[in-house]
């Protein structure tokens, strides 16, 4: 069976949880169950022509794949008629958009680990607690619950090279002063200025490279005869020391 991968939005998380394109490109979705799936020769393009859409191996996603609850799609909390089944989720508490859970390791974001009351124990455990928690019936909140994948389960060399994903290689940008070269119009040397529109002299380089608020007038010959003489004399406190 061939390597099937899902292409994540690498600019930003929605808390830990990652975004993943969704179906036919419509948007960016945290829901796995609502992300575009892509063959091998597809993702490998898209990340070609974007480097930010990584592709992810599908298999190892959905092994690590978190059930988590968005809390603007939460429905009202309280008993409900003919459910004897409540989860409790503590207020005050998010991870991005997904709230937590009472488990029994405490808290988690994971609703995989939520705890199941009836209405009456689960009273009877926020009393206990001493904590401020909304119950919710959990056939609703199962209802609403999504498969998500974190940004801290990501390995590139499993989930994206040994996946068969090559990663594209991209073009060096070189660092820039933002100075444009030119040649003094007086001697011919080669200037460089912050003002692309202009030729600098040898004098007005000198002046804004040593951030004066003036043009020295000290002729092109007089200028490099100057800086000759600070270096003899630097030289000489070098050797003196």
């Amino acid at each position: 069976m061939s390597q099937l991968f899902y292409l994540r939005d690498s600019r930003s998380n929605v808390g830990s949880t990652c975004l993943f394109w969704a179906q036919d490109g419509c948007g960016y979705t945290s829901d796995l169950n609502k992300a575009h799936v892509y063959t091998l020769e597809e993702a490998q393009r898209k990340f070609n022509s974007r480097h930010t859409d990584v592709p992810l191996s599908k298999t190892l996603v959905d092994e690590l794949a978190h059930s988590r609850v968005d809390c603007q799609y939460l429905p009202e909390d309280g008993e409900k008629d003919g459910c004897d089944e409540y989860v409790i989720s503590p207020k005050g508490r998010w991870d991005g958009n997904d709230i937590y859970w009472l488990t029994f390791d405490f808290l988690s974001v994971n609703y995989k680990g939520a705890v199941v009351f009836s209405y009456r124990n689960a009273l009877a455990r926020i009393d206990e607690l001493g904590i401020d928690a909304n119950i919710y019936a959990k056939p609703d909140i199962d209802a609403i619950a999504r498969r998500t994948f974190q940004a801290a389960n990501i390995n590139e060399r499993r989930m994206i090279t040994a996946a068969g994903i090559r990663k594209p290689k991209r073009p060096r940008t070189r660092q820039t002063t933002g100075k444009t070269r030119g040649n003094c119009p007086h001697c011919g040397c080669i200037t460089w200025g912050l003002n692309p529109y202009e030729n600098y002299t040898c004098a007005e380089q000198y002046s804004e490279r040593n951030g004066l608020s003036f043009v020295v007038s000290d002729t092109c010959e007089e200028l490099k005869a100057s800086k000759a003489r600070k270096r003899q004399v630097k030289i000489k406190g070098e050797r003196t020391c």
